[in-house]
């Protein structure tokens, strides 16, 4: 008799456990967020750039800003766009100075588009200000992770649409 109690017992822990472990999974919640590494070259005087963005958040909101027909894997059509959409959403400024992303190209890694870019002509940095505003108008939680590595300093910044920006002095 107590053994069927306290395999009742045993049972009724396991289905509440199941239950609560399988209710978990109706509520799944995807999650935005890029990557973007900014890396300065000091033999090339200039500021690399890889971002890296989830291919179908990146399409749709090419699509809704852009054309309809994007897809990331078409060479000329998407790199053109990409670049414009970076240029709009991805400043940075060295030393108080507005700078030009210059696109170098794109290539797909798995379910992420890795883009990227540079900065030419900087032979000094005493400032570095990032702002990332990368899909912030299409997904309400987006966040955008941002590492620099200038010499030896490194920091890292985790923007959101509050707050889009990040300054590195040095």
């Amino acid at each position: 008799m107590k053994k069927s109690i306290i395999m009742n017992g045993k049972i009724k822990a396991l289905v509440i456990f199941l239950f609560i472990v399988l209710s978990g999974f109706t509520s799944i919640h995807k999650y935005y967020v890029s990557v973007t590494d900014v890396e300065y070259s000091g033999k090339s005087k200039a500021l690399q750039i890889t971002s890296r963005l989830f291919i179908d958040d990146f399409e749709k909101v090419l699509h809704e800003r852009y054309e309809n027909s994007i897809k990331i894997d078409n060479q000329n059509k998407a790199d053109y766009y990409i670049a414009s959409y970076y240029t709009k959403k991805f400043v940075v400024t060295v030393n108080k100075q507005p700078q030009k992303l210059k696109f170098i190209g794109k290539e797909i890694e798995d379910d992420m588009v890795v883009s990227y870019f540079e900065i030419e002509n900087v032979p000094t940095i005493n400032t570095l200000a990032i702002t990332n505003k990368l899909l912030f108008d299409q997904f309400e939680g987006q966040q955008n992770i941002t590492h620099i590595k200038i010499n030896n300093t490194k920091k890292s910044f985790l923007l959101i649409k509050d707050k889009p920006s990040g300054l590195l002095n040095l």
